[in-house]
């Protein structure tokens, strides 16, 4: 793993846990003013800060959650994050829990140099051995 999935790993899982613990003014450190949510679901549903974090403070908890192959790729002041989750999620009490896939777009601010989240995309996981076996046959650099 480079240092750049190693730091990211670090500032991904401060996130979740500041979740998990319903810490909103470490979320607020996290998330740039302007971040958004998408849930890839049918239909997909958006989520701005604001309504995350007040989502996280009453009906919208994260248990637990566990990441699995993680990559993170720079592009200038930009990184995508991306790997897969086990999340144990309720929403209110509906259990909303397996293994998602995630895409988080952090951006270096100008000001203080520190690192936000700006986009998450999080979307449930279809087991499918099959087409990935496909996929990977397509790849080039094996």
């Amino acid at each position: 793993m480079s240092n750049l999935e190693q730091n990211f790993e670090v500032l991904e899982n401060r996130l979740m846990r500041a979740w998990v613990h319903r810490d909103t003014s470490d979320l607020k450190s996290l998330i740039s003013s302007d971040a958004i949510w998408m849930f890839g679901i049918k239909p997909p549903v958006l989520l701005d800060r604001a309504s995350f974090i007040s989502a996280v403070q009453h009906e919208f908890a994260c248990e637990s959650f566990r990441f699995h192959e993680v990559t993170a790729r720079q592009y200038g002041k930009s990184v995508w994050f991306s790997g897969h989750v086990e999340l144990e999620l309720k929403l209110g009490t509906k259990n909303w829990s397996g293994n998602f896939l995630v895409t988080d777009l952090w951006r270096k601010g100008t000001i203080r140099r520190r690192w936000t989240l700006a986009e998450r995309s999080l979307s449930p996981v279809e087991p499918n051995s099959g087409l990935s076996d496909a996929i990977r046959s397509m790849q080039l650099w094996r």
